[in-house]
């Protein structure tokens, strides 16, 4: 279903401060409804990073109007382009996006999870009956409550 949103017609635009779907993206999310486009651009951040990349992109042509060529049009939007790279260097460092939707509500995508269970080692994990435990303490309480004889076996210093 990601394919559906890789669409070139597809993408972002800034509206103030605030970053939005542009029209064809709006439809699309009115479509699948905001919470299965939440789901699927949170397992798939590249879209919104190739998004994202056509708004920079815009910000750097912009900057260059203002400065080079002193268009007062470029130059009076570049507050706003300023404040989105702002949003961008947080999602690049793994923050989140908001991309506003009318009614107050948002879709919140982050580059990378928020939570990894990848940090559990294999001193955490019972050899045993495969539980987990979120520290060494709690997986020895574990040895000693469920495989006693293991403990003795071993002879773990406790």
């Amino acid at each position: 279903m990601s394919q559906a949103f890789e669409d070139r017609s597809l993408g972002l635009k800034l509206k103030g401060y605030s970053i939005v779907p542009n029209d064809a993206l709006e439809t699309k999310i009115a479509i699948y409804t905001p919470e299965i486009v939440q789901s699927i651009l949170s397992e798939h951040p590249e879209i919104v990073d190739n998004w994202l990349l056509n708004i920079h992109e815009e910000y750097i042509a912009k900057k260059k109007l203002c400065e080079f060529d002193n268009d007062p049009v470029a130059c009076f939007n570049l507050s706003l382009y300023e404040e989105f790279e702002k949003h961008l260097k947080s999602w690049n460092d793994g923050g989140m996006i908001a991309i506003s939707l009318p009614g107050d509500k948002a879709i919140r995508v982050s580059k990378k999870p928020l939570i990894s269970f990848a940090r559990l080692s294999a001193a955490e994990i019972c050899d045993v009956c495969k539980l987990s435990f979120g520290s060494v303490k709690e997986l020895v309480r574990h040895y000693k409550e469920e495989h006693p004889v293991m403990v003795e076996r071993v002879m773990i210093p406790i």
